[in-house]
């Protein structure tokens, strides 16, 4: 029983470590924001934004002033906001909501010399440092003490200092600017690879941990269909499809990826283990 319940640790560290990751990479500027606050009239939300973390994890937003939009154009008083990051998984031909995650904090403008001052920092994203220097450009910090992770394995709480403890260690990786580098990695798993990958998660392999997996009617053009949800730093996250199931399974490398070299490696081991283990499952049976 001693291997099961070792696996079984194996498995939450990979998942309590995906968990962060995902945190982590969303906060620090990937997927969508939108700002809702919820103490103004009219609720009007705010999604023409874009977000990142500060070298000292502040969690910034950045926007243009809209007189429609009450939160955009407030003053520099703190004000109560709802702060949601949706990501969508690096897929052409579908679209697949991957993650989110959802906050409750206070938003707080900053005033025209501090905004100078922040623009002319070099290390400040340039996403963000583009929206804010726009003609009615703004640019915010918003704190909060704890932020809700939504991604297939379910809801996660996390707390906001953790993330930023993980920030100010090493940087968020794949950011926005090296998701699709990654994807091409995935892009290059041939068919029998991937179904290798699925026959050795049948077989019980440790590395691959069953995220969700339900009985549900699809679209016939996703009969036979594997997707990449997600390619992370803790392993890769793929979806299989057939006419009445669908499943999502984390498939974890053996250590963390630091850079697309590592990540290169990792998945190269990750294809030859699972071919392992499914070549020897078809020969045991």
């Amino acid at each position: 029983m001693e291997p099961v319940h070792s696996a079984l640790i194996v498995q939450d560290a990979a998942l309590a470590a995906r968990s962060l990751s995902l945190a982590h990479r969303l906060l620090a500027g990937s997927g969508r924001t939108a700002m809702l606050a919820y103490d103004l009239s009219p609720m009007a939300e705010t999604s023409a934004m874009c977000h990142a973390l500060s070298e000292l994890g502040e969690l910034l937003v950045a926007c243009v002033a809209d007189p429609e939009v009450p939160v955009t154009t407030w003053g520099q008083v703190p004000l109560r906001v709802r702060l949601e990051i949706v990501k969508e998984a690096p897929e052409w031909s579908v679209r697949i909501a991957s993650s989110a995650v959802h906050l409750l904090g206070t938003l707080e403008w900053l005033s025209d010399d501090e905004q100078a001052e922040r623009l002319a920092d070099p290390d400040l994203d340039p996403r963000v440092a583009h929206l804010a220097g726009l003609p009615g450009g703004r640019l915010g910090v918003v704190a909060t003490d704890r932020v809700l992770l939504h991604d297939s394995a379910g809801v996660t709480p996390l707390a906001y200092e953790e993330i930023v403890e993980t920030h100010l260690s090493r940087p968020a990786y794949p950011g926005p600017a090296d998701e699709w580098e990654a994807r091409e990695l995935i892009g290059a798993v041939s068919p029998i690879d991937a179904l290798d990958l699925f026959a050795a998660a049948d077989a019980g392999w440790d590395a691959a941990i069953e995220l969700s997996g339900r009985q549900q009617d699809t679209c016939p053009h996703m009969h036979g269909q594997l997707y990449c949800v997600d390619i992370d730093q803790v392993g890769l996250t793929l979806m299989s499809v057939s006419d009445s199931y669908s499943r999502v399974v984390l498939f974890a490398f053996s250590r963390p990826a630091r850079n697309a070299a590592e990540l290169a490696e990792l998945v190269g081991q990750l294809l030859g283990t699972a071919a392992g283990v499914a070549c020897g499952t078809q020969r045991a049976s």
